[in-house]
Order: C-alpha cells, then sequence, then structure tokens
C-alpha cells in the first residue's frame, strides 16, 4: 500500500493511495510526500526496541522528516548507522531527515531508519504499526507499518537518497 500527504497553500491534505508511488505522486501538488513498503523488524519478545523501515518518494520540493511517533510505543526517533571505524553505531537524527526534491529517500536495514521505543506490548509478525511521520512543511503522514520475522522488507540496501 503507498500512502501520501500533500501540501495545498498553508493547508494540510492526507490521504491514502493504493496506486505505485510514480502514480500516486502524479498531478500531485509540489510538497508531495509518499510513504511505501513500510515494516517493522519483529524484535526479540522482551526487547524494548523495534526498527522501522520505509521508502520516502518526495516528489515535490525539498522537505525534511523531523519527527515520527506511534501510540504503542513511549517514543519514535530518526537515526542513522554510521561507521565509527571498524564498528557501525547508531546515531539520532534531532534535526531529522533531509527528503531532497524529486528524490526517493529509503529507511533501509544499514542505513536510515525508525527507532521504536519502550513498546506498551510486545510485537506480533503481521501486526501493524501506525506510525506518524511529521514533516517540516507542517505536514503529517499516518503510515502503517507491516510487522515481519527477519528482513522483512525489499532487497536489504543502506539507506540512502536517490
Amino acid at each position: 500500500m503507498v500512502q501520501r500527504v500533500c501540501c495545498l497553500g498553508l493547508g494540510a491534505v492526507m490521504g491514502l493511495a493504493a496506486s505505485p508511488p510514480a502514480t500516486a505522486a502524479a498531478g500531485r501538488d509540489s510538497a508531495s510526500v509518499v510513504a511505501s513498503e513500510a515494516w517493522v523488524r519483529l524484535p526479540p519478545p522482551a526487547a524494548a526496541v523495534a526498527a522501522g523501515y520505509v521508502e520516502l518518494h518526495n516528489g515535490g520540493a525539498a522537505n525534511r522528516l523531523v519527527a515520527a511517533s506511534a501510540a504503542g510505543f513511549g517514543q519514535v526517533q530518526i537515526h542513522a548507522m554510521r561507521m565509527d571505524g571498524e564498528v557501525m553505531r547508531m546515531q539520532a537524527l534531532p534535526d531529522g531527515l533531509p527528503l531532497p526534491a524529486g528524490k526517493i529517500t529509503s529507511l533501509r536495514p544499514g542505513g536510515y531508519h525508525l527507532m521504536l521505543m519502550m513498546p506498551k506490548r510486545p510485537l506480533q509478525e503481521g501486526q501493524h504499526v501506525r506510525v506518524r511521520l511529521q514533516f517540516a512543511h507542517g505536514d503529517a503522514l499516518p503510515v502503517a507499518f507491516v510487522v515481519r520475522d527477519g528482513m522483512g522488507g525489499p532487497a536489504s540496501q543502506h539507506g540512502a537518497n536517490r
């Protein structure tokens, strides 16, 4: 499922679409962000965190993912993986994640991701987690992330802007 948010002047319009990202963005306002391939890796039962991944297709002007939240979690942070010598480390992005105009920003294993912290109850495979993505232009997008065991999503790639 593909989900989108568009900004029209000062007001925000939220909607859902079931078409591929290229089709969903066609004809939309210049501040359009479309989400697809949203999933959460199933963590071990006692884990206090889970990682969420999504493709963000920015069909309009430059924007920034500045925050995220989910009702079933105490906190959601935007993170990146970085190399520190020969050790890969996770780093919070308090200023958010840039979404360049006309590009796809991938949140994937080994790269950018959402860190869902302090779950109120254990996750189960197949469950949907509703995450609210907040963008710098004031737009918000509710996205349904499906919980999957293992790699869960498309072929693993490092988070990147394409």
